[in-house]
């Protein structure tokens, strides 16, 4: 029996011995505290960078008050719910700056009670200083909101907040924003948009098992809730015919000529991009692609209303398309202004996957939920067979997507998946 107690207390002294450094590595470092700014010019720059970190999406529920928290992020661990960031007792009342700016950069102002990283602490370390301090002055100003969240909904063991440690110290970097001095300074704020306070790899990148981004793959795509936050790298962006005008106009009013925002990306545009400068916009689109590119001409669309093409593989999708789609969409895919948006040359249905599109028909879209004034987008599910989406899906994508080459087959396979 001693033996035993004596290996036990070995065992945990050498535990102690091992986890010591992680600790160490992965302490929340202090920081000078600085007074919360109070002047109109400070305020005004924090409400800005608070848009540009998206914060209202992820604080905010549908009908709650904004900053409030409460909404609920599904995650492969379990249920997470946003933090009350209103100046109130259950909120951010009583944080200083420099508390303010380790939960930004560190995810947590106290090394042993982590944040888990729901909070988009690993894309925030980019963030400055003196941003954190803005944001922080126009949270401040705010109105408080005594409102509890309630709790995670973690099983065991990430529910053990202390694990978070561990991840840290493999999986989180620091430091803010360094500008690449090759690069000049339009691609510099595009980078710290994109990659700090937008956070746009935490849905455009891959994650792996333990839900940490594969930078070797930032902003490959990956599935997300049932649809696919789409591959925006420079090449994928350009071979779906993004330009820098048009992602503009994209960020700008959730439309553009290659797509229409949906889902979570529609928050987006409408709580951040479409709350930014037009500098600002395009800095974004100039560092997604890289370099500029050129226009994409549509003027070779197929005519999916013209008859007599012998040589038409799907015969049935093409009547399909014309008797559930047309009306809204138009017989050349060209969409209507301010109505639906147009299929000919569309990102959505050029994607590789096709799960974007996939989703669109199979569920629609009930409310216009991307641009003021678009029509809502009926649900098939409910009217046509698996078979027949899969015939309508390789229509649209042999008629409007020609120009992207070699794009796999829709299969009911395909459609199953999304249905489950």
């Amino acid at each position: 029996m001693a033996r035993i107690f004596k290996v036990m207390i070995q065992a945990v002294v050498c535990a102690v011995i091992l986890i010591i450094p992680f600790f160490w590595l992965w302490a929340v470092p202090s920081v000078e505290n600085h007074p919360i700014a109070t002047d109109a010019e400070t305020i005004a720059k924090g409400k800005y960078l608070t848009a540009a970190g998206d914060c209202t999406s992820c604080h905010t529920t549908e009908d709650g008050a904004a900053f409030a928290g409460g909404l609920k992020l599904d995650t492969p661990f379990g249920g997470i719910y946003s933090a009350n960031i209103t100046p109130s007792e259950k909120g951010i009342k009583g944080m200083t700056s420099a508390e303010f700016y380790q939960v930004l950069a560190y995810g947590s102002y106290k090394t042993f009670r982590p944040l888990y990283p729901a909070m988009p602490y690993p894309s925030y370390h980019l963030v400055t200083r003196s941003d954190s301090d803005a944001m922080f002055a126009y949270l401040m100003t705010q109105t408080p909101v005594d409102q509890s969240v309630p709790k995670n909904e973690l099983s065991f063991p990430f529910n053990i907040r202390q694990l978070v440690l561990f991840w840290n110290v493999l999986f989180a970097r620091r430091g803010p924003y360094e500008p690449d001095g090759s690069r000049d300074e339009v691609w510099n704020r595009g980078a710290y948009l994109v990659e700090g306070l937008g956070h746009c790899g935490a849905c455009h990148t891959p994650h792996n098992s333990f839900g940490a981004a594969e930078h070797d793959r930032a902003l490959a795509g990956t599935p997300l809730a049932g649809y696919e936050a789409p591959d925006i790298q420079p090449e994928a962006l350009k071979r779906r015919g993004w330009n820098a005008e048009y992602l503009t106009e994209y960020f700008k009013t959730g439309r553009g000529p290659k797509g229409t925002a949906f889902k979570e990306m529609y928050l987006v545009v409408k709580n951040s991009l479409s709350l930014l400068t037009d500098e600002d916009r395009a800095a974004i689109a100039t560092y997604l692609l890289d370099l500029p590119s050129a226009p994409t001409a549509d003027g070779n669309v197929v005519l999916a209303a013209s008859d007599g093409d012998t040589d038409e593989p799907y015969p049935e999708g093409r009547t399909l398309f014309l008797n559930n789609c047309s009306m809204c969409h138009g017989p050349r895919g060209k969409g209507v202004k301010d109505g639906a948006p147009p299929l000919a040359g569309n990102s959505t249905v050029a994607q590789v996957g096709g799960r974007n599109m996939i989703y669109a028909i199979v569920y629609g879209f009930p409310e216009p939920r991307s641009v003021p004034n678009s029509s809502p987008m009926p649900a098939f599910k409910d009217r046509l067979t698996p078979t027949q989406i899969v015939e309508l899906a390789n229509f649209l994508r042999h008629t409007f997507a020609s120009e992207t080459p070699d794009l796999p087959k829709i299969t009911e396979a395909d459609i199953e998946a999304i249905l489950k």
